[in-house]
């Protein structure tokens, strides 16, 4: 199901999530688009209450996998929910410390070229045999969620389940979340 709402030259979209409500900005993305962003970093409340509600549902992960920079608080709060489990974060640039990284591309919606995604291969080690809850923040394309897939699928772990705080633009049978945010589109004509 898509959620496509009609732009109308409304500057803000009100989000209940999680209990808690925001007014978030429309940002224009193409000539007849808006969409509501979500500026999830230092949102406390919301991880905190989204946490606990995604935890219930995360109960049969090992561990966790997300990436830099946004998925990573609500994959600690997650974790630590379940106990302190472990989490994992994949890099979007290969740094100094990381051994072996496995590696994947991706367009992910925000960037303009194709990523990279990246697993220390200390962390890939991590993952072998384990069943992996997948975290992120907002799910659009689903194309950040695949590359993660990607990598613990490679790393020899496999996929459990999926979360996110938010969903854009349609509806992820397959991802736990908090809420939808709908895109805005210019009515035609």
């Amino acid at each position: 199901m898509a959620y496509v709402l009609p732009f109308n030259g409304q500057v803000t979209y009100e989000l209940e999530i999680a209990g808690a409500r925001r007014q978030l900005p429309l940002i224009q993305v193409a000539p007849d688009t808006w969409i509501a962003y979500y500026y999830s970093l230092g949102d406390t409340e919301v991880i905190d209450r989204a946490a606990r509600a995604l935890s219930q549902r995360l109960d049969g992960c090992e561990l966790f996998v997300t990436t830099e920079t946004k998925g990573i608080p609500l994959a600690h709060a997650i974790a630590t929910y379940l106990g302190l489990r472990p989490y994992v974060v994949c890099r979007k640039e290969i740094r100094p410390f990381m051994l072996s990284p496995l590696s994947v591309r991706y367009k992910p919606i925000t960037a303009k070229t194709e990523q990279e995604l990246f697993l220390d291969g200390r962390d890939a080690l991590r993952l072998r045999g384990r069943a992996v809850g997948l975290v992120d923040d907002i799910v659009s394309t689903g194309e950040t969620l695949q590359a993660m897939a990607e990598l613990v699928e490679r790393a020899g772990g496999r996929v459990v389940a999926k979360a996110a705080l938010l969903l854009e633009g349609r509806d992820w049978p397959d991802v736990h979340h908090m809420g939808v945010l709908p895109v805005f589109k210019s009515p035609s004509g």
